[in-house]
């Protein structure tokens, strides 16, 4: 067993000896302190930082298995867990080449308009398969306008295709519940359902999404070769792959028609259809059940998971009152705006140095329970984790895509810097104005 993995099972099990021993808002406050060494170090396994607070919460008999169960089995969880079965799927089977070939001739050679349909697509596939996998399928992709080789010092145009599609895959993933961890995460403490959350955030983020675009744009001043005269061949689907995509549409129509009817048979199936389609890919494709699942992030999964626990057994052993009469002297002396936006501006800090589905998952229950004294609406909530919890341009551990783009050698970390401030600034301003003006609209029509 590695040092890591008998340092996880310690840190659970003498966090189980000490709460045990506490009263149980002082368990509350543990299991939080838990949540951040979990969640905001590196010092917790991947896996064992997903099952943590679950686990612990178990063994000190603060949530019931039936609740624990509850939030991992749902539709939301198996449509998320069938997105990255399907990312999976794309490259293997042929589909990226497809789909490059595709984009490359409808943009007629023209790098300009080629990298705006790849971004587009990573955009809105990311509302589908989430945005660490719209990340890994189309950022080779759209590089292939402008080859790299690792090593080498990179042009600002492939610097700017870097950033602009995790930007565009970041802000997709926002748009959806499904999209990424932070939105699925954020959609179940606020209990804001699919469609809703789409109606609330897509003007946002595609507002961000095209205002980042021209920020970086401004910061690496790109520069785009001539119209390439010769077109690759055309290419058309093989059999195995047209049936792919139709179990993938048929797959995402039959649950988002599941989803949004009432009554438990309905959710039974939303939970089972993505689950079952599983094996007709495997079999479409010549995979293995066990390495499409090997394709999912379980330890998003867990941590969703777990921020919901947290959220339960804060409310249930008093930490989410306590906080709020914390909050409330301090409210008194300063207007319950300047704090939402002290508040708001922390996170956007801290989401630099923790992971987004980290930050929203600590922060979250939080907020959660701090609505009525700073005088939040839910759609207010939403926009102020999901939306500053996703700010994070400049570290390379604070996002997969970060990480995917200094893995690959493109952008160096003093080189995101002045793009980092930037975006923050941009993001900041989009957010204000949503909570100004679209959240309210949005509220009294909700």
């Amino acid at each position: 067993m590695s040092q890591r993995h008998l340092l996880s099972l310690s840190v659970a099990a003498g966090a189980t000896l000490v709460l045990a021993l506490m009263p149980p808002m002082a368990q509350g406050l543990g299991l939080l302190a838990l949540a951040i060494l979990c969640w905001a170090t590196g010092v917790i396994g991947p896996l064992y930082a997903g099952v943590m607070i679950p686990a612990v919460a178990l063994l000190l008999g603060v949530v019931s298995p039936s609740l624990v169960v509850a939030k991992t089995v749902n539709p939301v969880i198996s449509i998320f867990v069938f997105g990255f079965v399907f990312a999976y799927l794309f490259h293997r089977c042929g589909l990226g080449d497809w789909m490059k070939v595709k984009v490359l001739r409808w943009s007629g050679g023209r790098p300009r308009l080629a990298l705006a349909g790849f971004a587009t697509l990573a955009f809105f596939t990311s509302m589908l398969v989430t945005n660490v996998a719209s990340v890994a399928l189309f950022f080779p992709l759209a590089l292939s306008l402008a080859p790299y080789q690792y090593g080498t010092k990179a042009t600002p145009l492939q610097k700017y295709i870097g950033v602009l599609i995790v930007l565009s895959a970041t802000m997709g993933g926002i748009s959806s519940i499904i999209g990424s961890t932070t939105s699925l995460i954020v959609a179940g403490l606020t209990e804001i359902n699919m469609v809703d959350w789409i109606k609330l955030m897509l003007p946002l983020t595609l507002s961000l999404w095209l205002l980042g675009a021209l920020v970086a744009r401004r910061v690496f001043a790109p520069e785009f070769g001539e119209r390439v005269t010769r077109q690759p061949e055309d290419v058309s689907l093989a059999p195995s792959q047209r049936w792919i995509l139709l179990v993938f549409s048929g797959v995402l129509m039959g649950w988002l028609w599941c989803y949004r009817q009432e009554g438990e048979l309905a959710r039974q199936l939303a939970i089972a259809i993505p689950m079952l389609a599983i094996l007709p890919l495997a079999w479409l494709s010549g995979e293995r059940v066990t390495a499409l699942l090997g394709g999912v992030q379980w330890p998003a999964v867990g941590i969703f998971v777990s921020a919901l626990v947290l959220s339960e057994v804060l409310k249930h052993l008093g930490v989410a009152c306590g906080l709020g009469a914390g909050l409330q002297p301090i409210s008194e002396v300063i207007p319950a705006p300047l704090l939402v936006l002290g508040m708001l501006v922390t996170i956007m800090a801290f989401t630099e140095f923790v992971t987004n589905s980290g930050t929203v998952a600590i922060w979250g229950p939080m907020v959660l329970y701090l609505v009525v004294p700073l005088e939040l609406e839910m759609a207010e909530v939403a926009i102020i984790l999901a939306m500053g919890g996703s700010t994070a341009y400049i570290l390379p551990s604070s996002t997969p895509g970060n990480a995917v783009l200094y893995s690959a050698g493109v952008v160096q970390r003093q080189e995101m810097l002045p793009l980092g401030y930037r975006m923050k600034l941009t993001a900041l301003l989009v957010i204000l104005l949503g909570l100004v003006g679209w959240a309210p609209i949005w509220q009294a029509f909700h």
